[in-house]
């Protein structure tokens, strides 16, 4: 076969080079090599008992979350409260289970991001029996906000990490805000343990009742503790749905750090109160007040009926809590009863 000759041979040569080092780069920039995609994810989740949350910025207290007797709770240096399972298991068994690396960061970007990481990133660090198992450094989000930074110390560089199928960034699961991580329930009773309940309308008395379950009856009083010919399974019911009471999510409500507004919804008329007392006589309270606010809500939400909706808000107040926080009329409908609702005809 005759030679090509050379005015032919350099053109052909430096394509075959082009092409050669375009599927190299290409190669390159795709490959993670021992970036393996779930090396972020949390292997066998339901085994953990115990993580951490620790902020590059000391600024920023770390936040503790360990489970007992089935329970998870959250504490800092300051507070401990009842965890909220759902957020946990939603942290656990969904996010940090499905966690996927897109492609480790390279370039020049790395230095930039690594300095951002360490002065803002959070550790989340994962335990099992006492022992540290997995650790990651969670940063913010890409550009486009559909992945995270997140990175591993046994690894040079940062990643972009993903969860298949989701839209968004994950840094809201690592926030170090404990209110984010307690428990919603401001009263979380047995039915059982429950000796008296009251409900005290402020505004008109009339209304006011009290169920008093002792040695298994259940009656209905007037606040002047006359006895009412009451349908006993409205009032165990009752009961039952009273015995449970959950706030809006969220963080605390900027109310709660003006203290003159917060005094001025203290210090008017609830509009009713809930008066719990247990078989042990230990007694809480919970105060509803009003708030101007509304709030749209998504109810029936099916593609073809879902609708949209206005619900009034309400401050509440717990004894064993010294916020005022926000719920919803859907909430507190099927509570506020006067006591001509339990009446038999």
């Amino acid at each position: 076969m005759p030679l090509i000759k050379s005015a032919y041979a350099k053109p052909i040569g430096i394509a075959v080079i082009a092409v050669v080092s375009a599927i190299l780069l290409w190669k390159n920039i795709n490959h993670t090599g021992n970036y393996k995609p779930d090396m972020f994810a949390l292997k066998n989740p339901e085994r953990v008992d115990a993580f951490r949350f620790t902020p590059n910025d000391p600024k920023n207290a770390p936040l503790y979350f360990q489970k007992k007797n089935n329970q998870w709770y959250v504490y800092n240096q300051l507070d401990t409260f009842l965890a909220d399972s759902q957020n946990i298991q939603m942290l656990l068994g969904w996010a940090m289970r499905k966690l996927k690396v897109q492609r480790p960061v390279s370039g020049e970007s790395v230095k930039n991001l690594s300095r951002k990481m360490a002065l803002s990133a959070v550790k989340a660090s994962f335990s099992i029996d006492g022992k540290e198992t997995h650790a990651i450094y969670v940063g913010g989000s890409t550009q486009d906000n559909m992945a995270t930074y997140m990175y591993m110390p046994e690894y040079d560089n940062p990643c972009i990490v993903e969860i298949p199928g989701f839209q968004g960034y994950l840094t809201p699961y690592f926030n170090t805000d404990i209110h984010i991580w307690r428990s919603l329930k401001l009263v979380n009773l047995n039915p059982n343990d429950i000796e008296s309940l009251k409900v005290i309308w402020h505004q008109n008395p009339k209304n006011s009742f009290e169920i008093i379950q002792k040695e298994n009856q259940i009656n209905l009083f007037d606040m002047q503790q006359n006895a009412l010919n009451a349908n006993k399974s409205l009032l165990a019911g009752y009961l039952i749905l009273c015995s449970e009471f959950s706030r809006e999510a969220g963080s605390v409500a900027g109310i709660n750090k003006d203290k003159n507004q917060k005094d001025s919804v203290l210090s008017s008329n609830p509009i009713v109160s809930f008066i719990y007392t247990l078989k042990n006589q230990q007694q809480s309270r919970l105060d509803i007040f009003p708030h101007q606010g509304f709030e749209d809500i998504i109810i029936d939400a099916r593609p073809e009926s879902t609708e949209t909706v206005q619900t009034a808000l309400f401050w509440v107040r717990s004894s064993e809590d010294p916020h005022l926080w926000l719920s919803q009329d859907i909430i507190l409908e099927n509570r506020m009863k006067s006591v001509s609702d339990f009446l038999n005809p």
